[in-house]
């Protein structure tokens, strides 16, 4: 906290990465960090949704990929990821990079485009607890919050009545990425 403490006092822009599990609480976490210093929270999950929304030329060919069942490629996300690493909030306010990038060759690539965080944080949660967490998430599909069946109940029964379990929240997939 001290080196983010200095960053602050100078009133240069925080820039923060952030890697967990699912079900690590990077969410959770993610809204506490970029409420409490004004940062542009920035998933490359969000970005491509996004992308193939919008229809633009990243979009098409992760489109392409993602109906293959495949993975779309790395140059695609990271020159998604830097074009909006580069927009002028994100350079003003400071960034969260929330779950990218996943791999060297993708930290490497945001690097040579001059993308480096001020801080890393890792979240390690024991892998029992992981599992625990994983099974009893729920998503409102209506508001998109996410709720936990134990520990952070819906507030209704009506809520309660429509949430959904995403497809890969098993223990089985829990406990092939942890």
């Amino acid at each position: 906290t001290l080196q983010v403490v200095a960053l602050v006092e100078k009133g240069e822009p925080l820039r923060v990465m952030i890697s967990g599990a699912p079900a690590s609480g990077k969410g959770t976490q993610c809204e506490l960090i970029t409420h409490k210093y004004d940062l542009v929270h920035i998933a490359a999950g969000d970005l491509l949704r996004a992308e193939i929304a919008v229809g633009s030329k990243n979009g098409k060919l992760a489109k392409e990929y993602m109906e293959q069942g495949q993975l779309v490629p790395n140059e695609i996300v990271v020159m998604m990821v830097k074009d909006r690493l580069s927009q002028q909030d994100a350079q003003e306010n400071g960034w969260l990079l929330d779950g990218y990038p996943r791999s060297a060759s993708q930290a490497n690539a945001l690097k040579e485009f001059g993308f480096e965080p001020d801080i890393f944080i890792l979240l390690e949660v024991p892998e029992d607890i992981l599992v625990e967490r994983v099974v009893g998430r729920r998503l409102d599909p209506v508001t998109g919050k996410i709720y936990h069946l134990t520990y952070s109940p819906p507030e209704t029964e009506e809520i309660a009545a429509r949430l959904t379990q995403r497809f890969d929240d098993t223990e089985e997939k829990a406990l092939s990425i942890s």
